[in-house]
């Protein structure tokens, strides 16, 4: 299995990372969902109220670190090389790929469309891990 199809393999198992960030070496970590598009290598979408504190943060500090959150087992895919911006895409154009990722997103637009903002998490490098066994692979995306 290449790290292009392990990395794919484990994103799609899941629809959850643990996103953190830090500013003033304050470290702040919480759940979000997530989609991606496979034409993207190296982008990971999420969406925020705009008027949520970890907005302002990103602000302040676009570097960021996640972890994708297994639903079962071990496998997951980690990155300290990655950043944050707000995406140029608006969530009609990003919407299907996250009612096909995340069960119940129609109640979420339904719910706060007019505040929420489609955010890029923009991977330089990351670390796959499918087993206490096995050696962690790296993927670097240019």
């Amino acid at each position: 299995m290449s790290n292009m199809q392990g990395y794919y393999e484990i994103l799609e198992e899941t629809n959850r990372i643990a996103l953190a960030t830090s500013v003033d070496n304050i470290p702040n970590v919480r759940n979000v969902n997530f989609a991606y598009d496979t034409n993207r290598p190296g982008i990971i979408y999420f969406t925020s109220d705009r008027r949520n504190q970890k907005v302002v943060e990103f602000g302040k500090n676009n570097k960021v670190a996640f972890t994708t959150i297994p639903t079962e087992g071990i496998p997951h895919v980690r990155s300290h090389h990655a950043m944050v911006e707000k995406s140029k895409y608006s969530i009609d154009e990003v919407k299907e790929l996250f009612l096909a990722k995340v069960p119940g997103y129609d109640e979420i637009l339904s719910g706060l469309r007019e505040t929420l903002e489609v955010f890029e998490i923009q991977i330089k490098e990351a670390t796959i891990i499918l087993g206490y066994d096995q050696q962690p692979s790296q993927i670097r995306f240019e």
